[in-house]
């Protein structure tokens, strides 16, 4: 927030924006994205439910930064496909 807002040079690494999201690359460059279920995030999933919001639409911003904005976009496509299903 204080980096958004101008007040830090400090920009919190990737890593760190997408948790809950663990990335894993593998031996030939494919990169799979994992969403690590821990306990003590128990609340924010609580509230993610009560709100409809799909973790990946929470961390819509630093999966940006970190993908683009065409991935994010076929992302979006494709959860919405899966969801009519």
């Amino acid at each position: 927030k204080a980096f958004r807002n101008g007040k830090t040079q400090f920009c919190k690494p990737i890593s760190c924006a997408l948790y809950p999201i663990r990335e894993k690359r593998f031996d030939d460059g494919t990169v799979a994205l994992n969403y690590n279920r821990w306990k003590i995030c128990g609340d924010a999933i609580k509230k993610g439910q009560e709100l409809n919001l799909p973790v990946y639409r929470f961390l819509k911003e630093p999966l940006i930064r970190r993908f683009g904005e065409a991935w994010y976009q076929e992302l979006c496509e494709v959860a919405e496909a899966l969801q009519s299903l």
